[in-house]
Protein backbone atom coordinates (compact mmCIF):
# COMPACT_ATOMS: atom_id res chain seq x y z
CA UNK A 1 0.00 0.00 0.00
CA UNK A 2 1.20 3.50 -0.82
CA UNK A 3 1.37 6.81 1.00
CA UNK A 4 -0.37 9.40 -1.17
CA UNK A 5 -0.57 13.19 -0.88
CA UNK A 6 -3.14 15.06 -2.99
CA UNK A 7 -3.37 18.85 -3.17
CA UNK A 8 -6.73 20.17 -4.25
CA UNK A 9 -8.06 16.95 -2.79
CA UNK A 10 -11.14 18.31 -1.04
CA UNK A 11 -13.24 18.63 -4.20
CA UNK A 12 -13.48 17.61 -7.84
CA UNK A 13 -11.00 15.16 -9.34
CA UNK A 14 -8.76 15.26 -6.27
CA UNK A 15 -11.56 14.28 -3.92
CA UNK A 16 -12.73 11.44 -6.15
CA UNK A 17 -9.14 10.17 -6.41
CA UNK A 18 -8.57 10.39 -2.66
CA UNK A 19 -11.72 8.42 -1.87
CA UNK A 20 -10.85 5.74 -4.39
CA UNK A 21 -7.28 5.31 -3.16
CA UNK A 22 -8.49 5.22 0.45
CA UNK A 23 -11.02 2.49 -0.39
CA UNK A 24 -8.17 0.49 -1.91
CA UNK A 25 -6.29 0.65 1.38
CA UNK A 26 -3.73 3.36 0.67
CA UNK A 27 -2.79 5.94 3.30
CA UNK A 28 -4.09 9.17 1.78
CA UNK A 29 -3.74 12.76 2.97
CA UNK A 30 -5.33 15.66 1.12
CA UNK A 31 -4.27 19.28 1.36
CA UNK A 32 -6.89 22.00 1.21
CA UNK A 33 -8.61 24.85 2.98
CA UNK A 34 -11.82 22.90 3.55
CA UNK A 35 -12.56 21.54 7.01
CA UNK A 36 -13.95 18.30 5.55
CA UNK A 37 -11.72 15.52 4.27
CA UNK A 38 -12.81 12.92 1.70
CA UNK A 39 -14.02 9.63 3.16
CA UNK A 40 -11.12 7.59 4.47
CA UNK A 41 -8.50 10.30 3.94
CA UNK A 42 -6.57 12.51 6.31
CA UNK A 43 -6.51 16.28 5.98
CA UNK A 44 -3.81 18.91 6.19
CA UNK A 45 -5.34 22.36 6.16
CA UNK A 46 -3.19 25.10 4.77
CA UNK A 47 -2.86 28.02 2.38
CA UNK A 48 -0.90 26.99 -0.70
CA UNK A 49 -1.16 30.48 -2.20
CA UNK A 50 1.71 31.70 -0.01
CA UNK A 51 5.30 30.56 0.33
CA UNK A 52 5.02 30.47 4.10
CA UNK A 53 1.80 28.48 3.98
CA UNK A 54 3.20 25.97 1.50
CA UNK A 55 6.38 25.48 3.52
CA UNK A 56 4.26 24.85 6.63
CA UNK A 57 2.19 22.25 4.76
CA UNK A 58 5.33 20.54 3.47
CA UNK A 59 6.76 20.38 6.98
CA UNK A 60 3.55 18.86 8.36
CA UNK A 61 3.48 16.26 5.58
CA UNK A 62 7.13 15.40 6.17
CA UNK A 63 6.26 14.90 9.83
CA UNK A 64 3.44 12.51 8.95
CA UNK A 65 5.21 10.45 6.31
CA UNK A 66 8.70 9.01 6.33
CA UNK A 67 8.04 7.94 2.73
CA UNK A 68 5.79 9.60 0.13
CA UNK A 69 5.01 7.31 -2.79
CA UNK A 70 2.53 9.49 -4.68
CA UNK A 71 2.30 13.27 -4.86
CA UNK A 72 -0.64 14.56 -6.90
CA UNK A 73 -0.54 18.31 -7.55
CA UNK A 74 -4.06 19.45 -8.29
CA UNK A 75 -4.52 22.69 -6.35
CA UNK A 76 -5.70 25.64 -8.41
CA UNK A 77 -8.32 28.34 -8.50
CA UNK A 78 -9.74 30.51 -11.28
CA UNK A 79 -9.43 34.14 -10.18
CA UNK A 80 -11.71 36.38 -12.19
CA UNK A 81 -10.01 39.46 -10.74
CA UNK A 82 -6.34 39.95 -10.08
CA UNK A 83 -5.46 39.11 -6.47
CA UNK A 84 -2.07 39.79 -4.89
CA UNK A 85 -0.96 37.68 -1.93
CA UNK A 86 0.58 39.11 1.23
CA UNK A 87 3.97 38.17 -0.25
CA UNK A 88 3.33 40.22 -3.38
CA UNK A 89 2.66 37.31 -5.75
CA UNK A 90 -0.23 37.08 -8.21
CA UNK A 91 -2.45 34.47 -6.59
CA UNK A 92 -3.03 32.18 -9.58
CA UNK A 93 0.71 31.91 -10.22
CA UNK A 94 1.42 31.42 -6.52
CA UNK A 95 -1.10 28.61 -6.15
CA UNK A 96 -0.58 26.93 -9.51
CA UNK A 97 3.19 27.21 -9.84
CA UNK A 98 5.01 28.32 -6.68
CA UNK A 99 3.24 25.82 -4.43
CA UNK A 100 3.92 22.92 -6.81
CA UNK A 101 7.57 23.86 -7.05
CA UNK A 102 7.98 24.11 -3.28
CA UNK A 103 6.09 20.93 -2.42
CA UNK A 104 8.17 18.81 -4.80
CA UNK A 105 11.44 20.38 -3.62
CA UNK A 106 10.57 20.05 0.07
CA UNK A 107 9.16 16.52 -0.16
CA UNK A 108 11.79 15.17 -2.55
CA UNK A 109 13.76 13.37 0.21
CA UNK A 110 10.56 11.58 1.23
CA UNK A 111 9.68 10.75 -2.38
CA UNK A 112 13.12 9.35 -3.13
CA UNK A 113 12.75 6.85 -0.28
CA UNK A 114 9.89 5.22 -2.19
CA UNK A 115 10.42 2.21 -4.40
CA UNK A 116 8.29 3.78 -7.16
CA UNK A 117 7.78 7.51 -6.55
CA UNK A 118 5.39 9.35 -8.85
CA UNK A 119 4.51 13.05 -9.09
CA UNK A 120 1.41 13.86 -11.16
CA UNK A 121 0.82 17.51 -12.02
CA UNK A 122 -2.81 17.92 -13.07
CA UNK A 123 -4.25 20.50 -15.49
CA UNK A 124 -1.27 21.79 -17.41
CA UNK A 125 -1.91 23.06 -20.92
CA UNK A 126 -0.93 19.74 -22.46
CA UNK A 127 0.28 21.35 -25.67
CA UNK A 128 -2.87 23.42 -26.22
CA UNK A 129 -2.54 26.79 -27.98
CA UNK A 130 -3.03 30.02 -26.05
CA UNK A 131 -1.26 32.81 -24.20
CA UNK A 132 2.31 32.15 -23.15
CA UNK A 133 4.32 32.98 -20.04
CA UNK A 134 4.80 36.72 -19.48
CA UNK A 135 8.40 36.52 -18.36
CA UNK A 136 8.74 40.29 -17.88
CA UNK A 137 5.42 40.53 -16.01
CA UNK A 138 4.65 37.27 -14.22
CA UNK A 139 2.31 39.13 -11.87
CA UNK A 140 0.27 40.29 -14.90
CA UNK A 141 0.17 43.88 -13.72
CA UNK A 142 -0.33 45.30 -17.21
CA UNK A 143 -2.94 42.99 -18.68
CA UNK A 144 -4.85 40.61 -16.45
CA UNK A 145 -7.68 38.21 -17.12
CA UNK A 146 -8.61 35.02 -15.33
CA UNK A 147 -8.03 32.97 -18.47
CA UNK A 148 -4.65 34.58 -19.14
CA UNK A 149 -3.55 33.89 -15.56
CA UNK A 150 -4.78 30.29 -15.71
CA UNK A 151 -3.01 29.66 -19.03
CA UNK A 152 0.25 31.13 -17.75
CA UNK A 153 0.04 29.00 -14.61
CA UNK A 154 -0.68 25.87 -16.62
CA UNK A 155 2.26 26.46 -18.98
CA UNK A 156 4.60 27.10 -16.07
CA UNK A 157 3.37 23.98 -14.27
CA UNK A 158 4.27 21.95 -17.36
CA UNK A 159 7.74 23.50 -17.43
CA UNK A 160 8.32 22.36 -13.85
CA UNK A 161 7.98 18.80 -15.05
CA UNK A 162 10.03 19.43 -18.19
CA UNK A 163 12.96 20.69 -16.12
CA UNK A 164 12.77 18.31 -13.18
CA UNK A 165 15.25 15.71 -14.47
CA UNK A 166 17.81 18.40 -15.29
CA UNK A 167 17.46 19.90 -11.83
CA UNK A 168 17.58 16.51 -10.09
CA UNK A 169 19.65 14.19 -12.33
CA UNK A 170 19.43 10.56 -11.36
CA UNK A 171 16.27 11.01 -9.27
CA UNK A 172 13.99 7.93 -9.31
CA UNK A 173 10.89 10.18 -9.36
CA UNK A 174 8.60 9.73 -12.35
CA UNK A 175 7.03 13.08 -13.23
CA UNK A 176 3.70 13.06 -15.09
CA UNK A 177 2.07 16.10 -16.72
CA UNK A 178 -1.61 15.35 -17.18
CA UNK A 179 -4.38 17.47 -18.68
CA UNK A 180 -7.71 15.69 -18.13
CA UNK A 181 -9.41 18.10 -20.60
CA UNK A 182 -13.14 18.71 -20.12
CA UNK A 183 -14.40 17.35 -16.80
CA UNK A 184 -17.73 17.92 -15.07
CA UNK A 185 -16.10 19.25 -11.91
CA UNK A 186 -18.06 22.47 -11.32
CA UNK A 187 -15.37 24.84 -12.63
CA UNK A 188 -18.10 27.21 -13.78
CA UNK A 189 -18.67 28.34 -10.19
CA UNK A 190 -15.17 29.81 -10.21
CA UNK A 191 -15.51 31.34 -13.68
CA UNK A 192 -18.86 32.90 -12.82
CA UNK A 193 -21.45 34.63 -14.97
CA UNK A 194 -22.62 33.41 -18.36
CA UNK A 195 -19.18 32.01 -19.16
CA UNK A 196 -19.32 29.87 -16.05
CA UNK A 197 -22.79 28.57 -16.82
CA UNK A 198 -21.74 27.66 -20.35
CA UNK A 199 -18.58 25.99 -19.02
CA UNK A 200 -20.60 23.76 -16.69
CA UNK A 201 -23.19 23.01 -19.37
CA UNK A 202 -20.51 21.95 -21.84
CA UNK A 203 -18.83 19.81 -19.19
CA UNK A 204 -22.09 18.06 -18.32
CA UNK A 205 -22.89 17.38 -21.99
CA UNK A 206 -19.48 16.52 -23.37
CA UNK A 207 -17.05 16.10 -20.46
CA UNK A 208 -15.89 13.22 -18.33
CA UNK A 209 -17.13 12.61 -14.82
CA UNK A 210 -14.76 13.32 -11.93
CA UNK A 211 -14.65 9.58 -11.22
CA UNK A 212 -13.49 8.81 -14.76
CA UNK A 213 -10.92 11.61 -14.64
CA UNK A 214 -9.67 10.37 -11.26
CA UNK A 215 -9.27 6.90 -12.76
CA UNK A 216 -6.90 8.29 -15.38
CA UNK A 217 -4.70 9.81 -12.68
CA UNK A 218 -4.82 6.61 -10.63
CA UNK A 219 -3.37 4.60 -13.51
CA UNK A 220 -0.21 6.70 -13.45
CA UNK A 221 0.15 5.96 -9.74
CA UNK A 222 -0.44 2.23 -9.72
CA UNK A 223 1.43 1.65 -13.01
CA UNK A 224 4.31 4.18 -12.86
CA UNK A 225 5.71 5.13 -16.28
CA UNK A 226 9.19 3.92 -17.17
CA UNK A 227 10.29 7.33 -18.50
CA UNK A 228 11.36 10.14 -16.15
CA UNK A 229 8.80 12.46 -17.80
CA UNK A 230 5.40 11.60 -19.26
CA UNK A 231 2.86 13.90 -20.89
CA UNK A 232 -0.81 13.06 -21.23
CA UNK A 233 -3.88 14.79 -22.61
CA UNK A 234 -6.97 12.90 -21.47
CA UNK A 235 -4.94 9.70 -21.44
CA UNK A 236 -3.32 10.19 -24.87
CA UNK A 237 0.48 10.61 -24.94
CA UNK A 238 1.91 14.06 -25.66
CA UNK A 239 4.93 14.87 -27.78
CA UNK A 240 7.37 16.29 -25.23
CA UNK A 241 9.66 17.75 -27.89
CA UNK A 242 7.47 20.82 -28.43
CA UNK A 243 8.09 24.37 -27.16
CA UNK A 244 5.71 23.91 -24.22
CA UNK A 245 8.30 21.56 -22.70
CA UNK A 246 11.46 23.47 -23.64
CA UNK A 247 14.23 22.62 -21.18
CA UNK A 248 15.91 26.03 -21.42
CA UNK A 249 12.63 27.73 -20.57
CA UNK A 250 12.19 25.26 -17.71
CA UNK A 251 15.64 26.09 -16.35
CA UNK A 252 14.75 29.77 -16.55
CA UNK A 253 11.56 29.17 -14.58
CA UNK A 254 13.42 27.25 -11.88
CA UNK A 255 15.86 30.18 -11.52
CA UNK A 256 12.94 32.59 -11.18
CA UNK A 257 11.29 30.41 -8.54
CA UNK A 258 14.52 29.99 -6.62
CA UNK A 259 14.67 33.77 -6.44
CA UNK A 260 11.03 34.23 -5.46
CA UNK A 261 11.10 31.64 -2.71
CA UNK A 262 14.66 31.89 -1.44
CA UNK A 263 15.11 28.21 -2.32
Amino acid sequence: MANAVITGGTNGIGRALAERLAREGHDVVVVGRSATAPAGAGLVRGDLSTVAGTVAVAEELAGRFEVVDHLVLGAGWFNRRRVVTAEGLERTFALYVVSRFLLVERLLPRLEKSGAPVVVSVCGVGGLHGAGIQWDDLALTRRYSGFRAAMQGARAADLLGAGFADRHPGSPVRYVLHNPMLVDSGLGRQVGGLGGRLTDLGARLFGRSVDEAAGQVRRFLVEPPAAPLTGSRAGKPLDLAGPDFDRDAAARLYRVLDGLTGA
